[in-house]
């Protein structure tokens, strides 16, 4: 089976310490107090193997190229460099651990691209035998080539995926989920999803479902803007009701005013409401009648083209009984033409007979287009005399305001006050109608990947569950045989409770079993796979610097995980296992274990993955 392995991950600077961590074939362990640089060793290997961007921190100035040595399937150990601001890849046939850097042999670029081979994406899944493989996109059958970046996502796990709460398959982005499930069907069934036809307009739903959540989603953008700046809404209405209340209090003599002013300003609220509906109605009547006038065009054309096809017939003779003007076949054996006798030829017929439907179908639609028609100008009135009468109450309302209290400054601020308080209170619906609108779109989008979790082959998932309470068994995770994968919720369901629901310690330990599991599923039957994990803290989450001081295990967790997790993963895991974690192993690891350990202490062992930068005081006097 193809595999790759990871060798060292380096960074390298013309005028910095060189930082390079080496990685064994088997388990490699980095460990130590949080804030020493694991995460980001975990983040230049994703960045390295496609990923953006690098995450900036300041012990990473004057670090300018990044460095990943590659064991390719043929055992050629090759090394990818990047620039840390990004930007392509270079490619040396060699092993290189510094710079200055000589003349790549060849360059890729960094996204991909199935259509040319000079990309990191389809250098990598090439060495994989994954190069032609398809996936699918969505519910009616649209698939893409598959990237390495979609497996990426399930064999380098960092710290935040590794504890969330959304499900291990999935990264929580709706565009995605379906891709991201096909790509979990790819792993467990062997079968890229190149035999699927999609359906006609497929493409083109999905583009246009993917515009309305760009569009809503920077309106949401602009609201959040303004609604940073103002009090939370619970807030807001407090302050209003207290406001209504000290306005009552002031004077009673206004009373019916204000129940005027609360009547007209409820008005003014419906009128906006249906003014936004009328748009909202103009806005379908146009796509619709944008389409219908192309599907009438196509009519149009259809016509002209029988039209001349008849005229044709009739001046070619094909529609005058006798001789095929076809194939020279007397009349006695022209079978088709028995029924139309002297009058006429089946031709003729078949073509008034497409003639009559197209007419048929034509005037179908123009009575579709004038009840478009008719909507369009009711919705556009509507919104007229909405708008017109919004204006004439607005006027009312500040006319209202004027004849409140005549004098009466105070209620005057008062009343202005409680003007803002309602924009503000507005702003907040208008953002809650928006998150609405959006949510109602992704739940049409989520049947596409209802679709595909559907597809999954039950014995593959049967066996892939087996595979992940094996795991958890060997872990010494309480009553692991029942742990199964679900594939309504694409979640893994422990103590009747799916690992969402379960403490982040518990989350973290399951995804490491989900990783690990389909790691090993795939390498027992065969299958495509990287043939590398990393994981980033699948046990605890924070230990402090201090060497006395160790790191405490989640009290979720079985006391015992620590050294039945190390203990499993070196002697039942088959492939490269790269771990980053603050715990420390429980008992010596193996003999071909790769063990790293960094002390965040000046001048104890290795201080992190990079150097610490140096104090400003002992620059100083370093410098004087």
């Amino acid at each position: 089976m193809s595999r790759l392995r990871l060798v060292h991950i380096t960074l390298w600077g013309p005028n910095v310490p060189l930082s390079t961590v080496e990685f064994g074939a088997g388990l490699t362990l980095v460990r130590g107090p949080s804030d020493t640089g694991k995460s980001f060793i975990v983040e230049a290997i994703d960045y390295m193997l496609g990923a953006k961007s690098l995450k900036e921190i300041p012990e990473r100035t004057g670090y300018s190229t990044v460095l990943l040595g590659l064991e390719l399937p043929s055992g050629e150990v090759v090394t990818l460099s990047r620039g840390a601001a990004g930007g392509a890849f270079s490619l040396f046939r060699s092993d290189i651990r510094s710079g200055p850097l000589p003349v790549s042999n060849e360059d890729l670029a960094a996204k991909h691209n199935p259509k040319n081979e000079t990309n990191l994406s389809m250098f990598l899944l090439k060495q994989l035998d994954l190069e032609q493989a398809l996936i699918r996109k969505n519910a009616q059958g649209v698939t893409v080539s598959l990237s390495f970046r979609d497996l990426a996502h399930f064999c380098i796990i960092d710290e935040t995926t590794m504890q969330s709460d959304v499900p291990p398959a999935i990264t929580g982005q709706y565009t995605t989920k379906t891709k991201e499930i096909s790509t979990l069907k790819l792993l467990l069934e062997a079968e890229d999803d190149s035999s699927i036809v999609a359906s006609k307009g497929a493409s083109a739903s999905a583009r246009t479902n993917g515009a309305k959540v760009e569009v809503i989603d920077q309106l949401l953008g602009d609201l959040e803007a303004k609604l940073a700046e103002i009090p939370e809404e619970s807030q807001l209405s407090d302050q209003l009701a207290r406001l209504n209340g000290s306005i009552e209090d002031q004077t009673s003599t206004v009373g019916v005013l204000l129940a005027e002013r609360s009547a007209l300003a409820d008005r003014l609220r419906a009128l906006q409401e249906k003014a936004r509906g009328a748009r909202t109605e103009l806005a379908e009547v146009g796509a619709l009648q944008s389409r219908f006038a192309l599907l009438s065009r196509l009519y149009d054309s259809d016509l002209e083209r029988l039209a001349t096809i008849r005229e044709a017939g009739a001046l070619l003779g094909f529609f005058t009984p006798g001789t095929c003007q076809f194939c020279g076949a007397e009349f006695s054996d022209q079978h088709y033409n028995d029924a139309h006798g002297a009058d006429g030829t089946a031709f003729e017929e078949s073509v008034d007979a497409e003639i009559a439907k197209t007419m048929a179908l034509r005037a179908d639609l123009a009575i579709t287009l004038d009840e478009l028609t008719r909507r369009g100008d009711e919705a556009r009135s509507t919104r007229h005399d909405a708008s017109v009468e919004s204006e004439a109450l607005a006027d009312s309302l500040r006319a209202l305001d004027e004849d409140l209290s005549p004098g009466n400054g105070a209620l005057r601020e008062l009343i202005a006050v409680k003007s803002d308080i309602e924009k503000s209170l507005a702003l907040y619906a208008q953002s809650s109608e928006l998150i609405r609108l959006r949510n109602a779109i992704i739940d049409t989008t989520q049947t596409d990947a209802s679709v595909i979790t559907d597809g999954l082959n039950l014995t593959a998932l049967r066996e892939f569950s087996s595979e992940i309470a094996k795991r958890l068994e060997a872990w010494g995770y309480p009553d692991a045989s029942s742990v199964h994968y679900d594939r309504a919720v694409q979640d893994i369901l422990a103590d009747d409770q799916y690992r969402s629901a379960h403490g982040k310690g518990v989350r973290a330990i399951l995804h490491a079993a989900f990783t690990v599991g389909l790691a090993q599923y795939c390498f027992d039957r065969d299958i495509a796979h990287p043939g590398f994990v990393v994981l980033d803290s699948p046990l605890v989450t924070y230990r402090p610097p201090d060497v006395d001081s160790p790191a405490l295990l989640d009290e979720s967790l079985p006391t015992g995980i620590v050294g039945d997790f190390y203990r499993d993963i070196q002697r039942n895991f088959d492939g490269q296992i790269i771990v980053m974690e603050n715990l420390d192993p429980t008992e010596p690891l193996g003999p071909a274990a790769v063990d790293v350990v960094f002390t965040k202490k000046r001048g104890v062992g290795r201080y992190g993955f990079l150097p610490p930068k140096r104090p400003v005081t002992a620059a100083l006097e370093i410098e004087s």
